[in-house]
């Protein structure tokens, strides 16, 4: 398995790349790191950092966009999220520990949390009983002025309690967030994670759940009005057509 500095020393060098990728890390075998996910901002990987288990995650490129100004904008991405990252660590949320930022690669270098996604851990027969402590989670992200931006179940991670100090709920991938504060913007975090919830997992009945734990924060009142209206404003265009 090779270690992330050297596979961004490939990436920096161009190595392997094809339509600006890195050549893919091979899923079984020939001594490079193991395929984790392929989304449309990012292919993550598992690798290890200095003998710890690490993911590296780098942002794909757009092949549309002038190569220079897919590259600036690229790197500020880069950066906006590891600073999301960084703010989250400070208020004691639950988050991957930053281990490297590489904007010439594109690349961030991540602690590989332990767990499981939590899309398949509300698969389980006790699955619901981590919807109290996801509303909670998502609070207090809201709280330290954070939007996430795509919460859905598959980006958080689920630990169970033979993990001691790393049992719980943490939170994964800012790529989509911001530094916020506007209810608004929340009200859509929720609205994302609840329809996330519902879509894949309506046998919960996860809403009352979420919203009883969400509702327990302080702030919470002007977000759960903006939730409301922008679900009314839903109903009433799907009504329309």
């Amino acid at each position: 398995m090779a270690r992330p500095c050297d596979a961004l020393r490939r990436l920096r060098s161009g190595a392997g790349r094809r339509q600006g990728r890195p050549a893919l890390p091979h899923r079984h075998g020939g001594g490079d790191m193991a395929l984790e996910a392929r989304g449309a901002e990012a292919v993550v990987t598992a690798c290890e950092w200095h003998g710890r288990p690490a993911v590296a995650k780098h942002r794909n490129r757009r092949s549309y966009r002038h190569p220079d100004l897919e590259a600036r904008l690229v790197a500020e991405r880069l950066r906006a999220e590891a600073r999301l990252l960084g703010r989250a660590a400070e208020a004691g949320l639950p988050v991957p520990v930053l281990y490297a930022v590489d904007p010439a690669a594109a690349t961030l270098v991540m602690a590989r949390l332990p767990g499981e996604t939590l899309e398949r851990a509300l698969r389980a027969s006790d699955g619901a009983r981590w919807l109290p402590q996801l509303g909670e989670l998502l609070a207090r992200i809201h709280a330290a002025g954070i939007v996430h931006g795509d919460p859905t179940t598959s980006n958080f991670i689920a630990a169970d309690g033979e993990l001691g100090a790393n049992a719980g709920l943490a939170v994964i991938d800012f790529g989509l967030g911001a530094a916020t504060s506007d209810d608004e913007q929340r009200a859509t975090d929720l609205r994302v994670l609840l329809e996330s919830l519902e879509a894949h997992h309506p046998e919960l009945a996860a809403r009352e759940l979420l919203l009883a734990a969400y509702g327990a924060w302080d702030g919470a009142a002007g977000v759960l009005e903006r939730l409301a209206a922008l679900e009314q404003r839903g109903r009433y265009n799907l009504v329309r057509g």
